[in-house]
């Protein structure tokens, strides 16, 4: 689901702090939780940083295993993936930055827990005016709805022009979830019989050629050399949401990506137990970008007094 509108000027009055004795919070990490799931989220960058299931006591969500990767599930703005020599330039001015941006590693406040839901937001200020020259408000939302989660995103302009930004998650899994299993036990089933190719990436740029992935079909098979080149980057899928499936057909988990412009999908290495389901609106720079940041592909556009809204969701079986 993607939405732009109009919004007052004003922020939003129900975005207040409400103190719930159920909910647990303890060195900037909250929870919310159902009868079916418990939620942990990082203040710092907002992320999702827990997806317990209360059915089974697994753990679905990566636990930030530095040997491997030591993030969860950040959320990537203002820009996804790697731009030219960390700089980027809108007009003549140059600005500096690095990969995926500087939400993940910033504190968002907190500013609705209540037992099911849990609203964060990040507000420009003069330290991110110096790298990204717009004034904006990001809000996450996670919502629990029996056993699914709902992230929602939502960018407000309060800039008195347009302003431009990519938007992303990068939220990793644990695959596999089992002591006497191997990764490539499970495999991804997509919605639809997919043709769309593969973004070929070069030292973290888009390079300008693509590689065959589905062959016609619907899954991908997670196998120990799948991420040799890198993330895998599909633009324009037919598909709304894929599966995680193991080697039985049995249903892990449903991932849903509505109207999102490219999908990533990514591990560390071979041995990297744990694999990333990326939706995005925008892409990493190709080699040698030299265009105005506000032309770069996948690039939001976000008209003054207007928010941008998307959202994705897990459904844990």
């Amino acid at each position: 689901m993607v939405v732009i509108s109009y919004f007052a000027n004003s922020i939003n009055k129900s975005f207040k702090s409400h103190q719930n004795p159920n909910i647990t919070s303890y060195m900037s990490q909250f929870f919310i939780e159902n009868n079916l799931l418990k939620v942990g989220i990082n203040q710092k960058g907002g992320e999702l940083s827990s997806l317990l299931s209360l059915k089974n006591g697994m753990e679905y969500l990566w636990q930030a295993n530095p040997k491997f990767w030591g993030r969860h599930s950040c959320i990537l703005f203002p820009y996804i993936g790697k731009i030219w020599k960390d700089n980027f330039r809108i007009g003549k001015k140059i600005y500096h930055g690095k990969q995926h941006g500087f939400a993940r590693d910033l504190v968002f406040e907190k500013i609705v827990l209540e037992k099911e839901k849990a609203t964060f937001q990040l507000k420009y200020n003069e330290k991110t005016l110096d790298n990204y020259p717009f004034r904006f408000l990001l809000i996450i939302k996670y919502t629990l709805k029996k056993n699914q989660l709902h992230i929602t995103y939502e960018v407000d302009n309060l800039d008195n022009q347009p302003i431009y930004f990519s938007l992303g998650a990068h939220p990793a899994f644990n695959v596999p979830l089992k002591k006497n299993e191997k990764r490539s036990d499970y495999f991804l089933e997509f919605e639809k019989v997919e043709d769309a190719k593969t973004l070929e990436i070069n030292d973290g740029y888009i390079d300008g050629n693509f590689r065959d992935v589905f062959n016609e079909k619907n899954t991908i098979q997670i196998s120990d050399d799948l991420f040799s080149k890198d993330a895998l980057v599909f633009k324009n899928l037919k598909s709304n949401f894929l599966h995680l499936k193991n080697l039985i057909g049995e249903k892990i988990w449903t991932f849903t990506f509505e109207d999102f412009s490219y999908l990533g999908i990514w591990s560390y290495n071979q041995e990297s137990p744990f694999i990333c389901i990326e939706p995005w609106f925008g892409v990493a720079d190709e080699l040698n970008a030299n265009w105005d940041f506000r032309k770069k592909e996948g690039i939001v556009e976000l008209g003054i007094g207007k928010k941008f809204i998307c959202e994705h969701s897990v459904t844990i079986y």
